[in-house]
């Protein structure tokens, strides 16, 4: 079999979809190295830049565009199956084409679209691209019905898929560590709560910020700690914070290395993540292997990742969300069982698994 895939997502660091070409496809090396592996990247770089080492059955080749990718050459057979992971598929140069589609957080929201031209041309062509290719990959359940829904796929078309947690998220109760950690973040040394997302509008930090700022004890007991972009999307942490009075309590790092986030998950007092819209929730997960106790919404797929491991908070209404956060900070005992609970669930979650569920559906396609 000669699988090619889309590989560029590998150099975005600190994205979802970046993570989930990094993690899958290596495990997928390793389930099969009778597959000829094809790397394709629309950057003309080397492909020493990429973040990860290719084993010797994977070659990498550069396109100018995603409509290079699978391109028929001279001297090499045509791929059996393209893989496009990043919503781009060409629909030339191999015999079978799989898509995975992550969310239609846009094409549901247009107005937070960054293209110049807005969000209904691209959300037109993924739903084109969608029926034609021969089967679409979602990373949850909740996705494989928005997809249904929103383009009108049969649910036969539709295979679900879901991720792992970051290879290096684990419980790290390094004290000294962790200290050096606030020394370098400016962090200060008292109990905190932790938010993974940034500015992006459907993290729905404003909700959270609400919370504190509505909760004197929250803001005087607790340190909130923000991971992310500090601006995105028209949106500003810090601006959110001075104008609802909290700056006092919110400290904003921007992006962290991973092994400085391993290190605050598994030191909060709790994880806060009220996401208004996700495909799946990669943070879920990361926070259940690091031992972080979790508070998250109802909505979209957070329930299908978090299970029994979590406590659920209508993600528009800040005063509920503000007396979950006073409740479980208040009681170690609910951590602690939310903290074990954790453990077990994320169990579910692993790349080997969707590795292998993956390339059972390469076969599948392949008849």
């Amino acid at each position: 079999m000669r699988v090619g895939f889309d590989a560029g997502p590998m150099r975005a660091s600190y994205s979802g979809i970046g993570q989930y070409v990094r993690c899958l496809f290596p495990a997928m090396f390793t389930c099969a190295q009778d597959i000829e592996w094809v790397a394709y990247t629309s950057s003309n770089r080397s492909s020493q830049t990429f973040p990860l080492h290719f084993p010797s059955h994977v070659c990498v080749k550069c396109a100018q565009s995603c409509w290079g990718f699978g391109r028929i050459e001279k001297d090499r057979p045509p791929l059996d199956i393209f893989h496009g992971t990043n919503f781009k598929a060409p629909d030339y140069g191999q015999h079978r084409t799989l898509l995975t589609i992550h969310d239609v957080w846009l094409t549901r929201h247009p107005q937070y679209s960054k293209k110049l031209l807005g969000q209904a041309l691209s959300s037109w062509k993924l739903g084109l691209r969608a029926r034609r290719v021969s089967r679409v990959v979602a990373v949850s359940h909740f996705s494989a019905r928005e997809i249904q829904e929103v383009f009108h796929l049969p649910s036969d078309r539709i295979a679900v898929i879901h991720h792992g947690p970051s290879p290096d998220m684990f419980p790290e109760r390094d004290d000294q560590k962790f200290q050096e950690v606030q020394a370098r973040l400016d962090i200060p040394s008292r109990p905190f709560v932790l938010f993974v997302g940034g500015a992006e509008p459907r993290k729905n930090h404003t909700v959270l910020f609400n919370a504190f700022a509505r909760s004197p004890r929250l803001a005087k007991s607790l340190s909130l700690v923000a991971i992310g972009e500090v601006q995105s999307r028209g949106a500003n942490l810090m601006v959110t914070a001075r104008e609802l009075g909290i700056t006092d309590s919110v400290y904003c790092p921007g992006y962290v290395s991973s092994k400085d986030l391993r290190l605050l998950y598994s030191h909060a007092e709790g994880f806060v993540f009220p996401s208004l819209y996700e495909g799946f929730g990669i943070p879920l997960l990361d926070a259940m292997a690091c031992g972080a106790p979790i508070i998250t919404g109802t909505g979209s797929a957070l329930p299908e990742v978090a299970g029994d491991a979590a406590l659920y908070v209508d993600p528009h209404d800040p005063e509920q969300l503000g007396m979950e956060i006073e409740r479980l900070i208040s009681a170690p005992q609910l951590q602690a069982q939310l903290r074990n609970k954790g453990f077990e669930r994320v169990k579910h979650f692993t790349w080997e698994r969707a590795a292998q569920e993956t390339l059972k559906l390469y076969r599948e396609v392949l008849g």
